[in-house]
């Protein structure tokens, strides 16, 4: 990707993703997680880490000035995970509506670079088809080429 990504660290199993998003908010722990939800599925987590319930707020809004940065830094951890499991499925669905559209806002600004190397349909009307500008989907699947 050719965006301005924060640095990650990944678990061993290249399943979580932790990054600090630096903004006039300070210092925000973020993590991405993918979660299995069947055979080859995973579910994409992504929020801010809560050190007190050791979980990820997916509601938190850190308005850190920083959303494109990290839109782009889920992105790749999406294009890393898929190094590592090729043969995944990846569902993406936000929290809020608002946050579902973030996610297809990152993926239509990566656009070029993405479809390189996975298919990505939404979720609309009860079916999945593949992604265009200027429809709100209700989620995502992504999948490799």
């Amino acid at each position: 990707m050719h965006r301005d990504i924060y640095c990650t660290k990944s678990t061993n199993e290249h399943r979580t993703y932790e990054f600090v998003s630096d903004g006039p908010k300070g210092s925000i722990k973020k993590v991405i997680k993918f979660e299995v939800m069947g055979y080859n599925l995973y579910n994409l987590c992504f929020g801010d880490w809560e050190e007190t319930t050791q979980s990820i707020d997916d509601k938190a809004r850190s308005n850190n000035h920083d959303r494109d940065k990290v839109i782009a830094t889920v992105a790749s951890t999406v294009m890393s995970f898929i190094k590592y499991y090729p043969n995944a499925t990846i569902f993406a669905k936000g929290s809020t509506p608002a946050r579902t559209r973030l996610y297809q806002m990152g993926i239509l600004a990566n656009w070029q670079e993405i479809s390189i190397f996975l298919h990505i349909k939404g979720y609309i009307d009860e079916e999945w088809r593949p992604i265009q500008k200027h429809i709100n989907y209700n989620a995502f699947l992504a999948w490799s080429k």
